[in-house]
């Protein structure tokens, strides 16, 4: 198949215009550059190119550094301040056979995720470096290891269910090829299962990495009317927090925004917390799918939980809120990817495929939004945009 100048001629143009107006500080020009980059890249690699990569490489990129994450390969490289090491070096380093180790190596270092310096010879590149922090060994550990059972019998279980779009949680891509209807979250958290309750938190801190929807949003319009002169008036309640890294994360991005500030999350997690650490920010034991203890909050916030749910498991928890919202005043903030109607990118139908095998729920379009919310009685107020980021934040009130 010819390659298409004409097209190549147009992206290069492009590339160039877009590097001159590329801003350190604006991450909107970096993607737009980034995206003219990958267009050119797609219309460069032949077709038989690209499906090869989709057999042959990135399933196996993944295998790769999730099993270099387990040799502690990462943290290795940065030792001495990051000078490069032969492969016989590392080997020794991470007690692994010399030959096994080169081999992963290559694989690393033909994704660019490390630096190939000489033959057989690496150093840490920002990819390595990032992949020796918890945050990214988390992601790596439990993604991996979740799609690893939910995409084993995938293509079996679409055919059992004759290509239905999976909406029961008992009955997913995961269940199926578990061969057991638990959930994924009774899973993680089963007894025994420490290194996946580790990796699941070290992942929701990864998820706080780039940039946060306070840094983006008016805060101060948000909670323009909030109750400030009240000592016991809760300004946001977290639910579904987990440790409380987006509410903590809020505090120290906006210390003098009064209010208390409370992050929720299953007793046995909550009991699990360095509540001292986390002071101001209040920690309570509590399940979403119950109703809500604290009333008349500024806000109530979710972030990243209703993709983890079908539709009816998200209207239940929305429902289990509405009773403890104040007229006029409280709002639920949901702060959750919106795909896009049109030119959705990588990120986005990824996690929703992901959301798919894993829990039979999905990442939602605005009209699918908008639809959940009116369904529980809810109404949406605003949607705000997150700069470039795919996660917007959501306002609901009351009608």
């Amino acid at each position: 198949m010819a390659t298409d100048t004409a097209n190549v001629n147009v992206l290069l143009q492009e590339i160039q215009t877009k590097g001159k107006e590329l801003d350190p500080k604006d991450d909107q020009s970096r993607k737009a550059l980034l995206a003219s980059a990958q267009a050119l890249v797609a219309t460069l690699e032949s077709p038989a190119e690209r499906i090869a990569k989709i057999a042959w490489h990135e399933p196996l990129v993944s295998a790769t550094v999730r099993v270099c994450v387990d040799l502690k390969l990462f943290e290795k490289l940065q030792e001495d301040g990051g000078s490069a090491k032969n492969a016989e070096q590392l080997a020794k380093m991470t007690g692994s056979d010399p030959r096994l180790l080169e081999r992963f190596l290559k694989q690393l270092a033909a994704a660019d995720i490390v630096k190939e310096t000489n033959a057989d010879e690496y150093a840490p590149n920002a990819i390595s470096t990032l992949l020796a922090s918890p945050p990214a060994q988390g992601v790596i550990i439990n993604v991996y290891d979740a799609l690893a059972v939910a995409n084993s019998k995938i293509a079996e279980f679409f055919q059992k269910t004759k290509y239905k779009n999976p909406t029961d949680k008992k009955n997913s891509s995961w269940t199926f090829s578990l061969g057991a209807p638990l959930h994924y979250f009774d899973w993680v958290f089963s007894p025994g299962n420490d290194r996946q309750v580790e990796a699941f938190q070290n992942c929701m801190k990864f998820k706080t990495l780039g940039k946060k929807w306070f840094e983006m949003v008016p805060v101060q319009e948000l909670f323009a009317d909030f109750k400030k002169d009240d000592p016991n008036a809760v300004l946001m309640v977290d639910i579904g927090g987990n440790a409380g890294h987006d509410i903590s994360n809020f505090h120290k991005a906006w210390p003098d925004q009064p209010g208390r500030l409370i992050v929720e999350d299953l007793p046995d997690l909550i009991k699990g917390l360095d509540t001292e650490a986390l002071k101001p920010v209040e920690a309570l034991g509590h399940d979403f799918f119950k109703p809500q203890p604290i009333k008349g909050a500024k806000a109530y916030f979710l972030k990243m939980v209703l993709h983890d749910w079908p539709d009816d498991s998200c209207k239940e928890i929305l429902l289990n809120i509405k009773p403890a919202l104040e007229k006029g005043y409280s709002k639920i903030l949901i702060n959750e990817i919106v795909v896009l109607d049109r030119n959705a990118q990588w990120y986005e139908t990824s996690v929703d495929i992901l959301m798919m095998a894993v829990h039979a729920a999905a990442e939602r379009r605005e009209k699918q939004w908008r639809a959940l919310i009116e369904s529980a009685g809810l109404r949406v107020s605003k949607i705000w945009e997150c700069g470039s980021e795919p996660e917007k934040l959501i306002e609901v009130e009351l009608p």
